[in-house]
């Protein structure tokens, strides 16, 4: 049966695969994605006619009756509907289990790259933060069937260098609570979802207000906010394997009919000529009347299930989702708390040029 399966697969897959050369002798048109471009176009790879459709079809023949992956090491399938980022990205599997770390040059390299970034700081007078969100694997790794190794995880790694540098680190499930019924990662995302983001924002602000005892804050509490469960098409692993499907987005709203306060200011600044995402995501300024501090927040992704309590708490609020270190634009903002928010995958981050260069 399975040979039979096999056999009309691929009779189906190559009848597919001739379509583009179909349409092109018979001149069909293709539109083209920019402007000035021709309507036919020979890049295949750009403009190959009924590509999504046909990998829709791949990829339901490949899960449900050949029942494996769509695309090798790039989501990893466990029970009850889990699903995890596998090592095609960033080997975000491989370094949750502590199978891949970093060795001893790559670990003086960030050393040195840190230290040069505190002492420019402190040179400036501006309190720096190193905030990492966990990887899902980190949180919900007892559901795949990969036993940990027993040593450092490169985060783990990183935390050490910046405690023997004086360096404030947080991982930020540091306060999640233990044997929580609540799920605080989608099932078929990478990213937390927003009561995941609510510790995040605890334990950030708690770190952040030891070195600003002066100052005004709003702690919220769990007794301050309410879940608000709706079901919704999410699910950025699930998009990789090209299925559409509904889950329980848990989003939180604030309790008793309370309302945040902070206003959304006017942007000020352009996106590099190299940023990688629509530019309306580069940056976003907020204020609010609680204290005079001013913070610069260069985040991911995962920052966006919590700047609202963030930008409930200062002053003035600049989210730039972009880690590239720009003492120029620090600079001119005069902030005077800088934090780094990110995810545990992207923790080589601190391998890049952006860190490897001594500013003035």
């Amino acid at each position: 049966m399975r040979k039979k399966i096999t056999v009309v697969y691929m009779v189906v897959f190559l009848g597919i695969i001739c379509t583009p050369l179909i349409l092109f002798a018979l001149q069909i048109k293709v539109e083209p994605q920019n402007q000035g471009e021709k309507k036919i176009s020979l890049n295949f790879k750009r403009n190959f006619p009924l590509r999504d459709d046909v990998f829709k079809i791949y990829s339901q023949i490949k899960t449900k009756i050949i029942d494996t992956e769509t695309i090798p090491n790039s989501v990893v399938t466990c029970e009850d509907g889990w699903r995890f980022l596998g090592n095609k990205f960033s080997n975000a599997l491989s370094e949750s289990k502590g199978i891949l770390v970093f060795n001893d040059d790559e670990l003086e390299r960030i050393k040195n790259n840190l230290l040069e970034k505190k002492n420019w700081f402190e040179k400036e007078g501006i309190k720096l933060y190193i905030t990492i969100a966990p990887n899902k694997h980190s949180i919900y790794g007892d559901l795949i069937p990969i036993q940990k190794r027993d040593r450092k995880t490169k985060m783990e790694q990183v935390d050490s260098i910046c405690k023997s540098l004086g360096i404030n680190f947080l991982n930020l499930k540091k306060d999640f609570p233990k044997n929580n019924k609540t799920r605080l990662y989608h099932k078929t995302d990478s990213h937390w979802n927003h009561l995941g983001g609510f510790y995040a924002y605890k334990s950030t602000l708690d770190l952040i207000s030891k070195d600003f005892e002066s100052s005004r804050f709003k702690k919220y509490t769990i007794n301050d906010i309410e879940l608000n469960p709706y079901w919704a098409k999410i699910g950025d692993l699930n998009g990789m394997l090209f299925i559409k499907k509904n889950e329980e987005f848990i989003d939180i709203e604030l309790a008793n009919n309370n309302t945040f306060t902070f206003v959304q200011n006017k942007k000020k600044l352009k996106a590099p000529f190299n940023y990688r995402f629509s530019d309306k995501y580069y940056e976003e300024r907020y204020s609010s009347n609680i204290n005079n501090l001013k913070i610069i927040v260069f985040r991911d992704s995962f920052f966006g299930a919590y700047y609202k309590f963030i930008a409930e708490n200062f002053g003035n609020s600049l989210f730039i989702w972009w880690h590239n270190f720009n003492p120029q634009l620090i600079r001119t903002e005069k902030p005077d708390i800088v934090c780094y928010e990110i995810v545990e995958r992207n923790i080589d981050l601190f391998l890049t040029p952006e860190f490897q260069h001594s500013y003035n």
